[in-house]
């Protein structure tokens, strides 16, 4: 970036991607993915894999955001202000959800325990938990109206697309990993729905993106036309987009048995595809100018 064209241009968001800031996008891709993993596993009775999601979101995504805070020692602090602080409310509904999480799988792999996991409470309590687990990182996102690329309603729905279908993709490779077809049988009408929802959501988010405002549309720019292109066309369009879809519609006429390859590739998409996606969302985001001269002499930069 021009230092001089700080405010008088389009100029890049990098707090939250560059450098350190790329903790804070794995903390969001591991927490929310791992809240997807353990509720659609929670409604296939999956034990390993609401254990497995359990795990992503307190080891993985809870270790990435303790890295990005800096100070561990100090970070508990940000706790106490949940009227206040999006980061102190996270924190809290992160918390509730991997407490009750334990109470929830502990009769699953705990014998001799005076109370059930697979209860409709608990399924329902749980549920609510991860939806605000999975969708908080982007609603955050969605409320900074000097970044107008993330301030979009659409945000929180395809974060919560986003986790199902990804989180339903890693829990078919669980399944397919212990031979249990059944389940990825069981599972595969469900999936086409999560993608399709996904496809649709992803689409129309930058296609708003770029009927919005000026710094909105040079953010797609960029993804389109600037240095991020090859990463959107092949990891987005290509890996996120167009190779499950022509997987998925291989199994519509066809046993997801038939083809277990093709089942694997699915899942490696789904999960490249999306981390690049929420990469390419956070690094093309542009800051609203404050002054114009620039722009109105045709200065930019991508």
């Amino acid at each position: 970036m021009k230092p001089y064209l700080w405010m008088t241009d389009f100029t890049p968001q990098t707090e939250w991607i560059d450098g350190k800031g790329a903790l804070l996008w794995l903390a969001f891709f591991f927490s929310e993915i791992g809240a997807g993993v353990y509720m659609v596993s929670l409604f296939l009775g999956l034990w390993a894999g609401c254990l497995s999601g359990w795990l992503g979101c307190a080891i993985l995504g809870g270790g990435f955001h303790m890295a990005y805070l800096g100070r561990p020692a100090r970070a508990w602090r940000s706790i106490l202000r949940p009227g206040s602080s999006e980061l102190s409310r996270g924190i809290i509904l992160m918390g509730l959800f991997l407490g009750l999480g334990v109470f929830q799988m502990a009769p699953g792999l705990v014998s001799g325990l005076p109370w059930e996991g697979n209860t409709l409470f608990f399924k329902i309590v749980l549920s609510i938990l991860a939806f605000f687990v999975i969708t908080h990182g982007f609603m955050t996102l969605s409320f900074m109206r000097a970044v107008p690329f993330w301030n979009s309603g659409i945000m929180p729905v395809l974060c919560l697309a986003s986790g199902l279908w990804v989180g339903g993709q890693f829990t078919a490779a669980m399944a397919m990993g212990t031979g249990n077809f059944p389940l990825v049988a069981t599972l595969e009408p469900v999936a086409r729905w999560f993608l399709f929802a996904y496809m649709l959501l992803t689409l129309f988010y930058f296609w708003n993106a770029a009927h919005g405002f000026m710094a909105s549309k040079r953010s797609v720019e960029v993804l389109l036309k600037g240095d991020l292109a090859p990463l959107f066309y092949v990891g987005i369009v290509g890996f996120a987009l167009i190779i499950p879809l022509i997987i998925t519609l291989y199994f519509c006429a066809n046993p997801v048995d038939s083809a277990r390859g093709l089942l694997w590739l699915r899942v490696f998409c789904a999960l490249v595809g999306d981390l690049v996606l929420r990469y390419c969302i956070l690094k093309a985001a542009r800051y609203m100018p404050l002054i114009h001269s620039n722009l109105l002499t045709g200065a930019h930069s991508l």
